[in-house]
């Protein structure tokens, strides 16, 4: 059992990637991507893993095969966990004697099947040039092909015990909202926000995603940073959160701001603004809509608002939607996909803002397509006081 004691379909997942790779002539697909690998194999490396770390540990490619069982190659130091975590039963210490190299490993696993010669699916936007060029080298009769986003398609409706594990991430991060805004007062550091956040989220039981945010006064401004320990909240002005949890292994992305004090009018009536492109958000998104369709729509209501889409000048709309799951970071679907079709059990986060000079006022929720439309299922409130 893996770490997180979580039990899938893990035949259904295998049999729908093979059926991917079939439709796109693929006779391998070497996952690298951590978050993919425990999507089809159970087993959730311990971070950080590849890409992020690259050594001949972490590098433990998982070859999922058209025609055949798959195979998990790993370093001795893994064996053990890969074993308890999977129900791949074809794991491979590479380092014990089997192969120099992860790259030679593959080639050695590729030629047992007759496929070294065959056309081989790489994770693209995961893989370093290192393990591309090194790929290469060792397959140098194989091609190889840009696949990177099979499984991330292939991923993005949700499984019913999906959608209650982001549920359940969804209210851990909630609860640790409620922390910030009972710590955020004058005179507290961004940076004890942010520590009061993670403290709650780990009580609860999950880790952080990315690094939570806590930003507050002309900070806002910023389109990202740290929380820090020498900015101090001051009476009547924004703070802003920006916080995920992963709850055995699944996450979620929710922000909200609020003013420790008394809102000013120019506050009241963007965040007034963002309220209405809420309502109009969920009234217009239906499911068999393009993600193209939804994004041109919205920004257009933005631009009729008095918010122009240029981020050369303010006021301007900065404005998100991105699919939530197993990320690492964001899931699919993604902006880069605008002809990708919204589908019941797809769960997104939609996130509109107004950037000024000086501040910025933003909130983000996350929501299921539905076959009627959305549902949102963050539901702390998006008041500013």
């Amino acid at each position: 059992m893996n770490i997180f004691g979580t039990t899938f379909n893990f035949e259904g997942r295998l049999a729908k990637i093979k059926k991917v790779m079939a439709a796109n002539d693929l006779d391998c697909l070497i996952v690298h991507n951590w978050t993919n690998q425990y999507y089809l194999s159970g087993h959730y490396q311990h971070l950080p893993w590849y890409p992020v770390s690259h050594t001949h540990i972490t590098e433990s490619p998982l070859m999922i095969f058209k025609d055949h069982d798959p195979v998990f190659l790993c370093a001795f130091i893994t064996l053990n966990a890969v074993r308890e975590g999977t129900w791949i039963k074809d794991v491979r210490a590479i380092d014990q004697g089997f192969a120099p190299s992860a790259y030679e490993g593959i080639a050695k696993v590729l030629k047992e099947r007759g496929l070294d010669a065959g056309k081989i699916g790489i994770e693209e936007k995961c893989c370093t040039a290192s393990t591309q060029y090194n790929l290469a080298k060792a397959l140098p009769n194989a091609e190889l092909k840009f696949a990177g986003d099979l499984l991330y398609k292939a991923r993005a409706v949700k499984e019913p015990e999906e959608i209650e594990l982001i549920k359940q991430a969804i209210a851990i991060s909630e609860s640790a909202i409620q922390v910030a805004k009972d710590v955020a007062k004058p005179g507290v550091t961004e940076m004890e926000v942010q520590l009061a956040m993670e403290i709650e989220m780990k009580r609860l039981g999950a880790f952080r995603e990315v690094e939570t945010m806590c930003q507050s006064g002309v900070k806002t401004a910023n389109y990202r940073a740290f929380a820090a320990d020498w900015k101090k909240i001051e009476k009547d002005e924004p703070v802003t959160i920006d916080l995920g949890c992963l709850y055995k292994g699944y996450g979620c992305d929710i922000a909200r701001t609020w003013v420790v004090g008394t809102p000013s009018a120019e506050h009241k009536k963007i965040a007034n603004d963002l309220y209405a492109t809420y309502e109009k958000f969920c009234t217009f998104t239906k499911p068999g809509m393009t993600f193209a369709e939804v994004f041109d729509y919205i920004r257009g209501q933005m631009i009729e608002m008095g918010y122009p889409a240029t981020k050369t000048a303010f006021p301007c709309q900065q404005f998100a939607i991105h699919g939530v799951g197993l990320g690492p970071f964001h899931d699919f679907p993604h902006p880069t996909h605008r002809e990708t079709i919204f589908e019941p059990g797809m769960i997104i986060s939609f996130q509109p803002s107004v950037r000024q000079k000086t501040f910025t006022i933003r909130f983000e929720d996350n929501l299921l397509i539905t076959d009627r439309g959305v549902e949102l299922l963050s539901k702390t409130p998006r008041e500013l006081i």
